[in-house]
């Protein structure tokens, strides 16, 4: 089944790419198929709390479905199916055709089995950051907006390129371990809930003892299950400091922290600076980044 056209809330062509700001209208229908002539790089302005699913339809993958992410690429001419209980509010998108990404990417091949298989929940900082600052500019546009919708845009066309061209080439497959379907209600409950839950949580959501699972999940992925749930804890932590005004203590409690320092430790063994220094950060990058299009 085709799925429905978005809805357009603002869109700004420039030379090399489009930004857009988009909605999803009307309920989700099982089996719904988006297939887009460009290159989509596309970010959900606010954390999904429910399961969304997808599988890109190409000969060469395996037709499992895998949890989408809040960050999602969808190569061009590449059929996505969507499997999901709601849509997202707002997606900001940027837009891009083989001809530009060939000019940067170079020797990047987005149809590249180890690439296509982490798009689906793909993480980059740097790419959400620059995504975030075109939402900003597409809800708000100032003086000179098509310059720096332009300048984000080649800032994130760079970065992607970089990304793909790095990209370690033939998929890494794991044997044994946990079933597709206890592995599929780890990640779910993991990135689909606004806190994180913990071991013995998933041992009772799965029905397989503490033991087991952290062995079999460590066989099944190459990480622990404690690893595991501290990135995406740390990735939910980084986007409510970029995107929100909450109190760093509001933060902590909300991914299930007890108490404000503990989030802190936390914080900083991974990302080696504090939550407010993050968020400091992030916001005068924001800005220099601004002024420098201003100024070109």
């Amino acid at each position: 089944m085709r799925a429905h056209e978005p809805e357009c809330l603002a869109r700004v062509n420039t030379a090399h790419v489009v930004a857009e700001l988009i909605t999803h209208p009307g309920e989700p229908k099982p089996g719904e198929v988006f297939e887009e002539p460009l290159h989509i790089v596309a970010l959900q302005q606010r954390q999904p709390s429910y399961t969304c699913q997808g599988r890109y339809h190409l000969p060469n993958l395996r037709p499992d479905f895998h949890n989408i992410g809040r960050l999602l690429v969808v190569p061009a001419s590449v059929p996505l199916e969507i499997c999901t209980t709601e849509r997202p509010d707002e997606v900001v998108r940027c837009l891009f055709t083989q001809e530009v990404f060939d000019e940067y990417g170079e020797e990047g091949d987005l149809l590249e089995s180890s690439v296509l298989s982490s798009l689906l929940n793909f993480r980059h900082r740097e790419i959400e950051e620059i995504l975030n600052m075109l939402g900003s500019e597409l809800r708000a546009p100032g003086f000179g907006s098509n310059v720096v919708i332009e300048s984000l845009g080649m800032a994130l066309l760079i970065q992607f390129a970089r990304y793909v061209r790095e990209c370690p080439k033939g998929e890494m497959v794991y044997r044994g371990g946990l079933s597709r379907r206890h592995l599929n209600i780890i990640t779910a409950a993991v990135e689909g809930q606004r806190s994180c839950p913990s071991l013995s949580e998933l041992s009772e959501l799965t029905g397989v003892s503490l033991r087991h699972l952290t062995r079999s999940f460590k066989e099944s992925t190459g990480m622990t299950v404690y690893a595991y749930i501290e990135q995406v804890r740390f990735e939910k932590a980084r986007c409510l400091l970029a995107d929100t005004d909450l109190l760093v203590k509001d933060i902590a409690f909300r991914l299930g922290f007890s108490c404000a320092s503990s989030f802190t430790v936390a914080f900083r063994k991974l990302a080696g600076e504090s939550p407010q220094d993050y968020r400091k950060r992030i916001k005068r990058s924001g800005s220099k980044l601004i002024a420098s299009a201003y100024t070109h």
